[in-house]
């Protein structure tokens, strides 16, 4: 049967399908049991019965919350086959998280286990509509799902259109907030189905279900997909590198789906062989940038034909993909062509259209959309226009001959003295380096470059190495321009839930962050860089020799946001501003003294260089030491020996001139007022 034959079929209709064509042939591989297609299909029609008998109607909403088993599987077509809206959720969100989209879609009845029954008991209050639990291994006040399948039916089902919606996907907005994509059964199907085209999958393949089932990637180019060809999916219920190596030699898996980072996982484990992956043939990966090192690594190690996607939750997810006959180029440094179906565009930042080889936003239409963001309009027309183009919000390349590829993230691209520098590549990079667990590069503000590049980055446990080390790696592999200016360690980046890192909480972490030089000498700055170097005003020139008197080689070894902590007699008597811009712009990102008084705070407050008070910071704090500053909550945290200090507050009249936007405002102000 052609692939393109499932275009106009529900969910349910899929199963029922393959169950009369493939009745006996295993579809399931769970632990050391099996379920062929027609006993996924009897299960299903028995849940669906039972579901319909518990109260539930057509159109209800049902939440799942259970890892990659057999019983997520069958209640998936189960509440197809029933009319019901089913919707997965992680099972590694917090209860927070996990409230929100209850709250958001309003569930008659959640299907889960033991472990989570507890948490959905606490939240029952704040969902009145919840009317039933249903746990797969029991549990207090729950319905038993075997209980459930042994009712042996009874309730007719509905009669079902394709077009009918058949689940809500949760992705994240532009805020954070969870948002569920609402996608019809034959988005779903069809989508699967190009995705099985793609891999050219068999009944006789193996399909690893190691990708969460609870997003649309497990969803629809596992479950679906490997349905669509009648091919078998072992599930690993949760992922862990060296328990998916051993799926994948004991089931013999011929398809391996992915993300970038559980390749490589597998790939640097010490029990990895490449005669364990002797089956392979190919597989997807995809739900995050892929280097094209770790395509290479795939292909070869693992001797796994790896196809590269691209798509988003709001397409169900496939957009695009690289085919199995690609030549190296396009299989490992593109993310393929346009699948069957979708139409694509690149546009600037005025919505018009712009040519093959042009870098702008991505825009999607397919037949295999969402329809919407569920009972959230306004959402909806942030991300779909009034012609039904999807806008991704990811910056793009579309090649004359149809490749695709993915150069970064509308909105984070950092512009640094004129360079565009995507933080998507450089990351990429920097997670090829041994010992990187993880890296994300946002921009900071820098009075020389306008911005620059600050890569975040959580080493592995035992990985040593420094931010010298990782920043000549990265010279080898990266435009000049595109090699970070900065590396900040960190024990985790911030997440919310189990989400994308958080840039904007990184960008305000690192604005302020560096190691400390002091300084207490009595120098004025002001009155030295003048004397010696009048022949020029120009800021950048200054800054070279801002402090020679105190530190000949300061600017030399500083780094791009490093602090100042001075005592008492640190630059005072400066008037004007040439000190706190020439020391701003060597690239000094805040002052810590022991007083007002004594520091040169209107001219640097003036500018925007923030200064705190703290004289107990500045007695405890050595050179080197490396220290967060946090100038809006006076917070200032030395990360060297975990210590805390809390500066003194503004003075009421100094506060007042920062509320007016720095002294000369302040001034002009008041000479307003008083004439």
């Amino acid at each position: 049967m052609p692939f393109e034959s499932f275009h106009n079929t529900t969910i349910g209709e899929l199963l029922t399908k393959q169950a009369g064509r493939f009745a006996g042939h295993t579809f399931l591989i769970a632990g050391g049991g099996r379920l062929t297609y027609a006993e996924a299909e009897w299960q299903a029609n028995i849940l669906a019965a039972g579901l319909l008998g518990l109260g539930l109607q057509k159109g209800d909403r049902l939440a799942i919350i259970l890892p990659n088993v057999p019983q997520f599987v069958v209640t998936v077509f189960a509440a197809a086959k029933a009319g019901l809206i089913f919707t997965p959720i992680n099972l590694r969100r917090h209860k927070n998280d996990v409230l929100a989209r209850l709250a958001k879609t309003q569930p008659a009845a959640i299907v889960t286990n033991a472990e989570h029954a507890g948490m959905i008991h606490e939240l029952r209050a704040d969902v009145p509509e919840l009317k039933h639990v249903i746990s797969v291994d029991g549990g207090a006040d729950t319905v038993a799902w075997n209980q459930l399948l042994n009712s042996g039916g009874g309730a007719p089902l509905p009669p079902l259109a394709p077009d009918q919606t058949a689940a809500l996907l949760f992705t994240l907005g532009i805020t954070g907030d969870p948002r569920g994509a609402t996608h019809t059964h034959a988005a779903l199907v069809r989508n699967a189905a190009a995705n099985a085209s793609a891999l050219a999958a068999t009944p006789d393949d193996v399909f690893l279900g190691a990708v969460p089932f609870s997003n649309s990637f497990g969803l629809t180019a596992a479950i679906l997909a490997s349905a669509v060809a009648g091919s078998q999916i072992a599930l690993l219920p949760v992922y862990h590198a060296d328990e998916a190596l051993k799926l994948i030699e004991s089931a013999k898996v011929t398809v391996h789906h992915g993300t970038p980072t559980m390749f490589a996982l597998e790939l640097n484990h010490p029990d990895f062989k490449p005669e364990r992956c002797a089956t392979l043939r190919t597989g997807i990966m995809s739900g995050a940038a892929c280097p094209p090192e770790l395509v290479k690594r795939v292909r070869e190690q693992m001797r796994c034909n790896a196809l590269v996607a691209y798509g988003l939750t709001e397409a169900a997810p496939g957009v695009t993909i690289t085919h199995l006959a690609d030549g190296p180029i396009t299989a490992t440094e593109t993310v393929g062509r346009a699948m069957p179906g979708v139409e694509l565009k690149v546009i600037d930042a005025s919505g018009a259209a712009l040519p093959n080889g042009a870098e702008g936003e991505l825009c999607v239409k397919s037949p295999m959309m969402m329809t919407g963001y569920w009972n959230d309009a306004e959402a909806t027309a942030q991300m779909m226009d009034a012609d039904g183009w999807l806008h991704t919000g990811d910056l793009a390349v579309i090649d004359a001959d149809g490749p695709v590829k993915i150069v970064g993230r509308k909105g984070e691209v950092i512009n640094r003295g004129g360079f565009k520098v995507h933080p998507g590549p450089v990351e990429m990079v920097l997670r090829s380096f041994p010992g990187v667990k993880e890296a994300a590069v946002v921009g900071v503000p820098d009075t020389v470059f306008g911005e620059m590049a600050c890569a975040c980055v959580v080493r592995a446990p035992g990985a040593e190495f420094s931010g010298e080390q990782l920043r000549a790696f990265a010279a080898e592999r990266l435009t000049d321009y595109a090699v970070p200016d900065r590396f900040v360690f960190f024990e985790m980046l911030p997440r919310r839930g189990g989400g994308p890192v958080q840039k904007d909480v990184l960008r305000q972490r690192v604005r302020i962050r560096g190691r400390v030089w002091k300084f207490g000498k009595n120098i004025d700055t002001d009155a030295i860089i003048p004397a010696r170097h009048c022949n020029t005003s120009d800021p950048r020139e200054l800054a070279k020799h801002c402090m020679e008197d105190a530190d000949p080689d300061f600017v030399k070894k500083m780094r791009r946001g490093d602090v100042i902590v001075a005592d008492t007699n640190f630059g005072c008597g400066s008037s004007r501003e040439v000190a706190p811009i020439s020391i701003k712009t060597a690239g000094v990102s805040a002052v810590i003294a022991k007083s007002f008084a004594r520091i040169f705070f209107r001219n640097s407050i003036n500018i925007g260089l923030p200064i705190l008070e703290c004289p107990a910071a500045v007695d405890d704090i050595a050179e080197g030491d490396e220290i967060e500053v946090e100038p809006t909550t006076g917070t200032i945290r030395n990360l060297t020996r975990g210590s805390t200090y809390r500066a003194e507050p503004f003075p009421d009249f100094l506060q007042r001139i920062i509320d007016r936007g720095g002294l000369l405002a302040y001034v002009e102000e008041r000479l307003a007022s008083s004439g």
